[in-house]
C-alpha cells in the first residue's frame, strides 16, 4: 500500500483590496488496497461530517471539505430541497450517506443525494444495503479539484457512481453546474433536462449558485422559490 498526497499548492500573490483565494479541497490517496482493507480503514474512522471517502476497487481517497466545497453543497441541498417543497414532490435525502457494494467493491459518500422516484423504498432507513436499496436517483458531486489539476492524485468519482448504478449526477466545478445520466453502455452523458426532475433546465440554476458568493444563503433560496414561482413549472 502506498500513500499519493495532493499539496495545496501557495495561493497566488492578491493585490491591495482584493478576495482571498479560497482554500482548496485536500486530498491523499491510499493505493492497492483490497475491498476488505477499504471497509476496515472506513469503518475505523471516526464520525467524519468534514471528511468523504472514494474507493474505485483498489484506490481509497480521504478528502477534507475546504468553506467553499461546504459553501456550495449547503446552498445546492437547499435549492433541491425548494423545488421539493414548492412543487410538491415527495423526496427522501440520504446528505453524505456512505453507499458501497461488494459485488462491484466501489464505495463513496456524495455531497448530497436524494431519493425521488424511489422515495418509498428508503423511507427511514438509517445504513444503505445494496443488496436491498436503490441507489439515489440523483447525487450532487461539488468538484473544485480541476482548478489545481488533481487528476493524477484524486480518485475519479463518477466510474464509482456508475457501478453503483446511480442515475443522474449534478457537478458544479465553481464554474458551471451540469447535470450528468446514466446511460445504457454504463458512462454518464451530459444532458439540460434532469432526469429526477423533468421539467428542469439544470443550468438554470448556475446564476443562483454563484450568486452564492456575494449574497446571503437565505437571500439566494428566496430569489430561486420566487423564480421558480415565476416559471409555472409543474411536476
Amino acid at each position: 500500500m502506498s500513500t499519493a498526497i495532493s499539496p495545496q499548492p501557495p495561493p497566488p500573490a492578491s493585490p491591495p483590496g482584493s478576495l482571498v483565494a479560497p482554500v482548496f479541497d485536500q486530498r491523499i490517496v491510499l493505493t492497492g488496497l483490497t475491498w476488505r482493507q477499504y471497509v476496515t480503514i472506513t469503518d475505523a474512522l471516526p464520525d467524519r461530517p468534514g471528511i468523504r471517502t472514494a474507493f474505485d476497487g483498489a484506490n481509497l481517497e480521504l478528502m477534507t471539505l475546504s468553506p467553499q466545497h461546504e459553501r456550495l453543497k449547503r446552498i445546492l441541498n437547499r435549492l433541491v430541497e425548494s423545488i421539493s417543497m414548492e412543487l410538491e414532490i415527495d423526496m427522501q435525502g440520504g446528505g453524505t450517506m456512505t453507499f458501497r457494494s461488494e459485488a462491484v467493491e466501489r464505495g463513496l459518500e456524495p455531497d448530497e443525494c436524494y431519493w425521488i422516484a424511489h422515495v418509498d423504498d428508503v423511507i427511514g432507513i438509517n445504513r444503505w444495503d445494496a443488496k436491498v436499496h436503490p441507489p439515489p436517483d440523483l447525487a450532487i458531486e461539488i468538484d473544485l479539484a480541476s482548478k489545481i489539476d488533481l487528476a493524477s492524485k484524486s480518485v475519479a468519482r463518477q466510474p464509482i457512481y456508475a457501478k453503483l448504478g446511480v442515475p443522474e449526477i449534478w457537478r458544479y466545478d465553481g464554474q458551471a453546474l451540469t447535470a450528468l445520466i446514466l446511460t445504457e453502455d454504463g458512462f454518464y452523458a451530459i444532458t439540460q433536462q434532469s432526469r429526477a426532475f423533468p421539467f428542469l433546465t439544470v443550468p438554470e440554476l448556475q446564476p443562483f449558485l454563484a450568486a452564492s458568493e456575494t449574497e446571503s444563503e437565505s437571500s439566494v433560496v428566496r430569489a430561486f422559490v420566487n423564480w421558480l414561482r415565476e416559471q409555472s413549472l409543474s411536476a
